[in-house]
């Protein structure tokens, strides 16, 4: 309770109250509500700006160097991880443990070991990088167009350092028990300020190099956002006259298996990428990239619930409060998995429409789309199964069934890639989704006794099929281009506007018949006020 709370840990950063009134924060849905409502709202307005940023890429660059570009994203993706070292678990996990007991000292130690020792990592890699871009270019990776590549690698070295600067202090922010300035950071201001440089490099005629500038200056400027919202949640951080105390090895206990836990993960989700552009370098790449992107759109939720249950729970495995973490993990799954299941039915029933948008040749896509939705839903139907794993002291589990999962991925894709291309792509792409989350989720049971699914789970499916069918038929019913034929943009935006926002809500609509639970209802009643703080003054309750 906050009338609880030490002095002790007040000293060390007081509670950050998310905006939903008072007396509202007794409960850990409540917390996991507002948490939510606040990284909803970033990861959905961030998402929204990065999926705007890919048309322009691609219809600016051309098929073939987007897909150069996306290659040498994936590269770097998959560098920072590797700078990270898994030390973003470990802030998250000693930051909250460390407040929970009121040990100033330690958290000041754990925060500056966390920042430091991924930057350092970073330089070296990005040197690495740097020198070893004609190594890498020669040895046949995008062999096509080598000469262009090694000059694109050089540019994304200057990248990495600082989107490990941005990424550490995001994260070093959610260990205080809020997902406000992480949501701030990585989903409003870096892909904001990334869509508004890309502009103005164009306007300029900087090309391809000017998107990576655009790139790397989003991210050092974000990270410095970060750092004073890390100051401002820790005001004794840069001050040299106060005790800092490391515990190097409990920190390096959880960040050295989650190391390879993000490693395997990467490879899970950018394998199929990398080796699509060894085999089909330039269109193939652009088109797949498209693709899962777009399916990528499902984890929006998955991660806006992930922030604020990672410190949760490891307070609650402090106190040994294993009741609650197992209810809150079956409410959290639940949750996740319905948000999720609303974007799903929109990508499968408006897919030829989405991959319009990124061009006529990007048609090509539509099935890896379906294929690599399919695994995110999985994904998010499993919940935040790996953070339980994490935060509980079993992150070794983590890391055996994410890397088993990723050498799976490898081997399909490796065997797929070089016959179909794309569709190869997706479908080793979607299996290393579903091992991995299908191993974490098995560890989650074993270790900790904690099951997902129950009965509740057919409110969701149910209205979710009644939802997509009558949308699917009200779309080839409808003259659709005698209706939005008017508009000055091509008929898919306006179809998938009106009818995918028509299916949302018909969706929630069914589930609200079908009832909810009482901790629905407790979840939903801080989320909308959560939700009435974001409007204007005049538009909420109670104001005239």
């Amino acid at each position: 309770m906050r009338g609880e709370e030490s002095s002790e840990a007040r000293a060390i950063g007081a509670t950050v109250e998310e905006p939903v009134g008072p007396g509202d924060d007794d409960t850990n849905v409540a917390k996991v509500a507002r948490g939510a409502g606040i990284s909803t709202a970033g990861q959905g307005i961030g998402k929204l700006l990065a999926f705007a940023t890919q048309p322009v890429l691609a219809r600016l660059l051309g098929v073939q160097f987007y897909g150069f570009y996306t290659a040498g994203v994936a590269l770097i993706n998959g560098l920072q991880i590797l700078s990270r070292f898994g030390m973003e678990n470990g802030v998250v996990r000693y930051v909250a443990h460390y407040r929970e007991h009121g040990d100033a000292a330690r958290v000041r130690g754990t925060i500056v070991m966390a920042l430091l020792f991924p930057i350092i990592l970073s330089l070296i890699l990005s040197s690495v990088l740097f020198f070893g871009a004609g190594f890498i270019a020669d040895s046949g990776w995008l062999k096509e167009n080598g000469a262009n590549m090694v000059s694109v690698l050089r540019a994304f070295a200057f990248v990495l350092p600082f989107f490990v600067f941005m990424s550490m202090t995001a994260w070093a922010t959610q260990g205080f028990q809020t997902v406000t300035y992480a949501a701030y950071i990585q989903q409003l201001i870096r892909p904001g300020l990334f869509l508004i440089f890309v502009g103005v490099c164009y306007v300029l005629g900087a090309k391809i190099y000017g998107v990576i500038a655009a790139y790397a200056l989003s991210m050092l400027l974000a990270g410095v956002v970060g750092l004073y919202y890390l100051r401002k949640l820790f005001p004794k951080l840069l001050d040299r006259r106060e005790e800092t105390r490391f515990e190097t090895k409990a920190l390096f206990g959880v960040s050295i298996p989650m190391s390879i836990t993000q490693g395997a993960q990467y490879l899970d989700n950018f394998s199929a990428i990398l080796i699509l552009g060894i085999f089909a370098a330039g269109a193939p790449v652009g088109i797949f990239n498209a693709a899962a992107r777009t399916a990528t759109f499902l984890t929006v939720v998955r991660f806006a619930f992930s922030g604020i249950f990672s410190p949760i729970i490891s307070g609650l495995h402090a106190r040994q409060d294993t009741q609650e973490m197992g209810r809150l993990y079956k409410d959290v799954s639940r949750w996740i998995f319905t948000g999720a299941f609303a974007l799903f039915l929109v990508i499968v029933v408006f897919g030829p429409e989405i991959m319009g948008i990124f061009g006529p040749k990007f048609g090509a896509g539509v099935t890896a789309l379906v294929i690599v939705a399919v695994a995110q839903l999985y994904s998010s139907a499993v919940g935040p199964a790996p953070r339980m794993l994490a935060m509980t002291e079993n992150q070794n589990y983590a890391m055996i069934a994410t890397t088993t999962a990723a050498i799976t991925g490898v081997i399909v894709s490796l065997i797929l890639i070089p016959r179909f291309e794309v569709m190869g792509a997706a479908i080793g792409m979607a299996t290393a989704i579903i091992v991995e989350n299908t191993g974490t989720m098995s560890a989650v049971k074993w270790r900790l006794g904690y099951w997902p699914v129950n009965r509740v789970w057919l409110k969701p499916l149910t209205a979710g099929v009644i939802a997509a069918v009558v949308t699917y038929l009200l779309k080839i019913i409808l003259p659709l281009d005698a209706i939005f034929g008017f508009l000055p943009v091509p008929v898919s935006v306006p179809t998938i506007m009106f009818l995918g926002g028509f299916l949302v809500v018909l969706f929630f609509g069914l589930l609200w018949l079908l009832g909810f639970s009482e901790t629905d209802k407790e979840f939903l009643g801080t989320f909308w006020r959560v939700a009435q703080r974001a409007l204007p003054r005049r538009f909420r309750k109670g104001n005239r």
